[in-house]
């Protein structure tokens, strides 16, 4: 039996009223109330992606690919894998990624990354076609600052504009032609260069303009750093401890996210059974293809509540769940359709967005003893809880709470 100090959740960064909301359900629902039945335990649902990390494991992972050049990729398939998805999404080559850029297509900026990953194909002794630059030779050269800026650019506006579909094709998944265990390899690789990063900041990419391309020059940019807050992992083991299942539902993919939460250098605890994410298709040889299982919920707003309603709730006496974890829109679904949930835990991101209804609601019922909404605030430049609802965002020092629009 856990010790009973295992069994409460230190208060640490949490914002107090959040905290004791945690609790109270913690203590009124876990092994430690006389209703519980063990045979019936609770169970909670958490995001992962900026809920029980900071930051996005699935963007962290495309960006320690493109540090690294760590792609299995010929350049054709590279620009399939760019292109072959758009009907799908309501998109063609001439859709653009920069409204300010008439040549900014995607056909175009497509074209452009294939050429110069072209290059770096042929002259980066890692992808072993006889080229002899090193790494730090290879970042040095136009193409790679060319092949940077557009890839990030690319991968920014796909995924944020436009939404994937079961069994179609996604423009995004340049882990392709890995199996699960490379990519779960891969995936241990970038949690923990991130993790060890250090730094939390905006850098900006600008493709070069001396170097002849359709797109012509392109800025974009990324975020730097990963963290695991010790406030999430020990409230993974204090619900456990209490008797309540803990499952995760993200929308990265389900062999990254499982790495995240089950390997133990990373503290959460988890076993797969409990992790659900983006499923892809497998060619016969057990490589992932840049598609979408078909028959699998995408998981994030109605397909997130769905997989809950689903997959969970027939394992949990058609029961919702005792609390609902999470940061975005992906989750506004969940929170507002599974009005059983006797908790919802906002992490502010300060988003114009539909979280908004549910941060002002937070604010709303903050003196309340048993609210159904809270919020938790984060210092971004930090990657660090803060004992507050309100956030600072990267590269401000500005207390935030609610977005009007």
């Amino acid at each position: 039996m856990p010790e009973k100090h295992n069994k409460i959740l230190s208060s640490k960064n949490w914002a107090p009223h959040t905290h004791q909301a945690l609790n109270a359900v913690i203590s009124s629902y876990g092994n430690q109330s006389s209703s519980f039945d063990p045979a019936a335990p609770p169970y909670v649902v958490f995001d992962f992606d900026n809920t029980s990390a900071i930051m996005d494991i699935e963007d962290t992972l495309m960006l320690y690919m493109l540090l690294h050049l760590d792609y299995r990729l010929t350049p054709d398939q590279f620009h399939a894998i760019l292109t072959d998805g758009l009907e799908n999404v309501g998109a063609t080559v001439d859709t653009l990624l920069n409204k300010t850029n008439p040549l900014a297509t995607i056909g175009n900026i497509a074209d452009d990354i294939k050429v110069a990953y072209a290059w770096l194909y042929k002259q980066y002794e890692g992808f072993m076609q006889g080229g002899t630059l090193s790494l730090e030779e290879a970042k040095k050269s136009s193409y790679y600052e060319e092949f940077a800026a557009k890839i990030r650019l690319f991968y920014t506006v796909i995924n944020g504009d436009f939404k994937r579909k079961a069994g179609y094709p996604w423009m995004t998944y340049l882990f392709a032609q890995r199996s699960s265990e490379e990519l779960r390899q891969l995936a241990y690789q970038s949690i923990s260069y991130w993790l060890q990063y250090g730094k939390f900041e905006r850098v900006t990419l600008t493709s070069p303009a001396d170097l002849t391309s359709k797109a012509g020059v392109i800025v974009s940019h990324y975020d730097t750093g990963l963290a695991f807050p010790n406030e999430l992992k020990e409230l993974y083991h204090v619900l456990q401890a209490n008797g309540i299942v803990v499952y995760v539902i993200s929308a990265s993919p389900v062999d990254v996210v499982q790495v995240a939460a089950t390997h133990p250098d990373f503290g959460y605890g988890l076993d797969n059974e409990h992790i659900i994410g983006m499923y892809y298709n497998k060619d016969e040889n057990g490589l992932i293809q840049p598609s979408m299982q078909p028959g699998k919920n995408i998981t994030k707003g109605p397909g997130k509540t769905a997989v809950i309603t689903e997959q969970l709730m027939p394992k949990h006496n058609e029961k919702q769940p005792l609390m609902l974890f999470g940061d975005s829109t992906g989750d506004y679904d969940m929170m507002m359709e599974l009005k059983d949930a006797k908790l919802c835990v906002l992490f502010n991101r300060y988003m114009n967005d539909d979280t908004q209804k549910l941060a002002r609601e937070a604010f709303r019922t903050i003196e309340d003893e048993n609210p159904r909404i809270v919020l938790q605030g984060r210092d971004e430049n930090k990657g660090s809880l803060r004992p507050s609802e309100k956030t600072i965002l990267l590269g401000t020092q500005e207390e935030v709470l609610i977005h009007e629009a």
